[in-house]
């Protein structure tokens, strides 16, 4: 990739940008008893209908929008089922409904959109599996700024899909790594709005070298992670996207450690959007064994190709 879009994936992005601005549906807005995500049913009515889900099975668009999708989306404070739908549905089949929650290695505990889905995809080495659901998951409550649900998973009835379970598992690397990176991203550019807002000692808070310096350093790092992550959509190769998430997931927790520090109390409450990126973060971060397990997938994935 010569990380620079072709014209229609510039287009594409342009386009969607224009759609991610519409503040009455992705800007942030407080919700009853003070729920910790906001989920942007209209926003994921208006991509669906134009077709923007199906980007990655379009020549001209391919991954690289698809993922580039992921990223940006991911940094409205509301949230929507995106990355499943966009870099695993076009390739597992054209009857697949979504919104489409996701476990990986039958990983226990509650799912991301599991009260939304409308069907649950299961990777494991093995195999990948669907299964069509109608409402029977339970939502839980969590910190996550997801919608999180929980349901009987060997009372499901499902099917095995004929596609390769390691194709599968390296697009979604890729799209956790693209989630991930657009949820910091999202978290950084409302604090850098707040540090040049707030005053301390006569002066922004931005003009101290100090706050410069790591937000810069966190920039380079997101900056960084949007790049490996959109090489590995163009490459689609297993070390690229483990390298990509890897790389991500082991600068989560430090990014989002500068953003609260730099936010000061008012980034705890849930009257500032902040919460919506980092909460969102900490669950990414975990996904699919978390940096330690993206990194020995790198390792393994550099090792076979040797």
């Amino acid at each position: 990739m010569h990380l620079a879009f072709n014209e229609d994936q510039a287009t594409f992005v342009t386009v969607l940008a224009q759609m991610l601005g519409d503040e009455a549906e992705t800007g942030f807005h407080t919700v009853a008893d003070w729920g910790r995500f906001d989920y942007g049913t209209a926003l994921d009515a208006r991509l669906e209908e134009a077709g923007f889900y199906d980007a990655a099975a379009e020549p001209d668009l391919g991954t690289v929008a698809a993922a580039a999708m992921v990223h940006e989306v991911a940094q409205v404070p509301v949230t929507v089922e995106c990355a499943a739908s966009a870099l695993l549905r076009p390739f597992l089949g054209d009857d697949v409904p979504r919104p489409l929650a996701v476990v990986d290695d039958e990983a226990p505990g509650a799912i991301r959109f599991l009260p939304q889905a409308g069907a649950l995809l299961s990777i494991t080495d093995g195999a990948v599996r669907l299964a069509r659901l109608d409402g029977q998951a339970r939502e839980v409550d969590s910190l996550f700024a997801y919608p999180m649900g929980e349901m009987a998973r060997d009372k499901l009835d499902w099917q095995t899909l004929d596609v390769d379970p390691a194709t599968i598992r390296t697009l979604w690397q890729i799209a956790l790594a693209a989630e991930l990176s657009g949820v910091l991203a999202g978290g950084l550019s409302s604090v850098l709005a707040h540090v040049r807002e707030r005053t301390q000692f006569g002066q922004a808070l931005g003009s101290f070298q100090g706050v410069q310096h790591r937000l810069a350093t966190d920039a380079v790092w997101l900056e960084g992670a949007r790049l490996l992550m959109l090489k590995a959509a163009s490459s689609r190769a297993p070390q690229d996207a483990s390298l990509a998430l890897a790389h991500v997931q082991n600068h989560a927790t430090r990014i989002g450690y500068d953003l609260h520090q730099f936010m000061g109390a008012m980034g705890l409450t849930l009257e500032h959007p902040l919460h919506r990126w980092t909460y969102r973060a900490r669950a990414l971060r975990a996904e699919m064994g978390g940096a330690p397990m993206a990194f020995l997938d790198y390792a393994e994935a550099r090792w076979r190709a040797a």
